[in-house]
């Protein structure tokens, strides 16, 4: 297990949990999340909409107020009436940005990894990212694991959620990378 920086220097992540959940169980879990992200966030979709023209409208009156206050500076009464709808507005850019936010977590691996359900196997990775995790020869398994690391003052936070069968064989090399991460478009993501 592995993420490759910008700058192209690989970074092994050790210490993460790994899970293996049964396909049907996964899949069950992802459709039940997807349709829930989606309610939320048409009603986010609908929260956001109006908060944003009211927003507008919101500046358009800071503006008209700064046009007059511009003209008589010395008018208090004028300055507190700007005063008033700038920080208004301030609140209002606030409250639509937050929910911007909550609408993007909805779509992003840490909402999927709520309430997942229970894996028949578990493994952590080594300080070099190996891990050996047993699972049933049969079958198909999500293979669930969350990763982070500091980078400068910031956290990244990686996910994967990856399909794999042994077919039947002893064993089987599973790199997780970059390329099946979370929103990578990898052909093996359980979670597109």
């Amino acid at each position: 297990m592995c993420v490759v920086a910008a700058d192209g220097t690989r970074h092994s992540l050790g210490s993460v949990a790994l899970l293996a959940i049964p396909e049907h169980d996964l899949a069950e879990h992802l459709e039940r999340k997807t349709v829930q992200s989606e309610r939320e966030s048409g009603t986010l979709r609908r929260e956001i909409d109006a908060l944003t023209a009211t927003l507008r409208e919101t500046e358009a009156e800071e503006n008209r107020l700064w046009d007059i206050q511009k003209g008589d500076e010395s008018n208090v009464q004028k300055a507190k009436a700007w005063s008033l709808v700038y920080n208004k507005t301030k609140n209002l850019a606030g409250q639509l940005e937050e929910l911007r936010a909550r609408q993007q977590r909805l779509l992003a691996g840490e909402y999927f990894f709520q309430d997942l359900p229970s894996p028949i196997s578990s493994a952590q990775t080594d300080a070099n990212g190996t891990f050996t995790l047993p699972m049933p020869r049969d079958g198909r398994y999500g293979i669930v694991g969350r990763a982070s690391r500091k980078v400068d003052e910031k956290t990244e936070t990686y996910y994967w959620f990856v399909w794999v069968s042994l077919g039947g064989e002893h064993s089987k090399r599973l790199v997780l990378n970059n390329d099946n991460l979370v929103g990578a478009g990898s052909p093996d993501s359980a979670l597109r």
